[in-house]
């Protein structure tokens, strides 16, 4: 396949990055700091670039963002559209979730995805490109996260997991490789959208009942630790003004966390799967 006909996606390296390359192999150049372990010149078309400092514009008519957004939109407005028709890009439902956060880091988090979603819809209208924002809920299945994946691990060295019985906030985690798949289905559709798409996983839960299934995954100890609502709402909010970094968590605990999604999965013709992890999906790919 032509290299301006193949998808560029960046952020290769992570893990929706790794399903995309599951998915489409060599028909993809795939773009990432450095080529990781798990992957080669025979599994993919590499390209090692920086965002941060790189100027050359993009060659392929489609990219696939699954990296940071910011790097993404902070490459595009130095090196313009190129060759560009066709973008789809993750966000993150962080972007609503913790816009209200009693934690400053967090706010700002939130802020900062907003205004990205805002400059890359801005570049894609000034440059006539047909732009997709994602805004996937917590993302699992690759072992390449940075809090499921991180939980489940501590929970395997130390045999055994505590869980607060309160955290009865809702979760929608979506597996990495159906935001892939989805990607890929937005692709092909020459129009885009004027606002940020959600997608949630097929099955809500409570962050109590996902901790536990993450425990077991990996044969460790589920403890669970009685625990009135009203407790864990008033040691968030005593934390929160405090300035403790984790009151943040113990304020989410309590509430839900999902995505208005089941319309779209429709239109893409895929049925996003619960949250039934093993404990591979805890497990980065092997080299």
């Amino acid at each position: 396949m032509p290299a301006a006909s193949r998808p560029l996606v960046l952020g290769a390296s992570g893990q929706v990055g790794y399903f995309l390359l599951q998915r489409l192999g060599r028909d993809v150049s795939a773009v990432a700091r450095n080529i990781p372990s798990w992957s080669s010149g025979e599994r993919a078309n590499w390209r090692c670039l920086d965002l941060w400092t790189a100027t050359a514009p993009p060659a392929s008519t489609q990219l696939i963002s699954a990296g940071p957004l910011d790097g993404c939109v902070a490459w595009l407005e130095r090196a313009g559209a190129g060759e560009l028709q066709r973008i789809v890009a993750l966000s993150s439902m962080s972007a609503v979730h913790k816009q209200d956060s009693p934690n400053a880091g967090e706010r700002a988090l939130a802020a900062r995805l907003r205004e990205h979603e805002q400059r890359l819809f801005a570049f894609a209208e000034r440059h006539g490109i047909a732009c997709t924002l994602l805004r996937p809920t917590l993302i699992w299945g690759a072992g390449l996260d940075r809090s499921l994946t991180p939980y489940a691990q501590r929970a395997a060295r130390r045999g055994f997991a505590f869980i607060p019985s309160a955290a009865r906030g809702l979760r929608q985690p979506v597996h990495a490789d159906d935001l892939a798949a989805s990607c890929i289905a937005l692709l092909a559709r020459s129009s885009g959208l004027a606002k940020p798409l959600e997608l949630g996983g097929g099955e809500r839960l409570s962050l109590a009942e996902l901790l536990a299934r993450c425990a077991r995954a990996v044969d460790a100890r589920v403890l669970r630790l009685p625990m009135p609502h009203a407790l864990l709402a008033l040691g968030g909010a005593v934390a929160s003004r405090l300035g403790v970094a984790s009151a943040a968590a113990a304020v989410r605990a309590l509430t839900d966390q999902c995505a208005d999604s089941e319309t779209a999965w429709r239109e893409f013709g895929i049925a996003p799967r619960g949250f039934d992890p093993a404990a591979a999906d805890f497990k980065p790919p092997a080299g």
